[in-house]
């Protein structure tokens, strides 16, 4: 299934997704992405695709659509912080 964000940048494809054993919960999506430069400061699995966390998806029909802007947080999140 392919993925895009809600700019219409396509992102990639579905690979697999994560989720809690205990509650049955999706914890993210993993993504093939179309090149490297689509999602770039992402979580990546050991194979190199991108996890992108389910609380980015915004729709699930014929593709997968997520919002670009958690996908902005998820990378600052991700950024080390610097000090003064």
């Amino acid at each position: 299934m392919k993925i895009i964000s809600d700019r219409g940048l396509q992102v990639g494809r579905i690979s697999g997704i994560t989720f809690d054993e205990s509650d049955g919960k999706i914890i993210s999506l993993v993504v093939k992405p179309i090149s490297k430069q689509v999602i770039v400061s992402v979580p990546r699995d050991s194979s190199g695709n991108a996890l992108i966390p389910f609380n980015a998806v915004m729709s699930v029909r014929d593709f997968v659509v997520v919002n670009e802007r958690v996908l902005a947080i998820q990378r600052l999140k991700a950024q080390p912080k610097s000090s003064f």
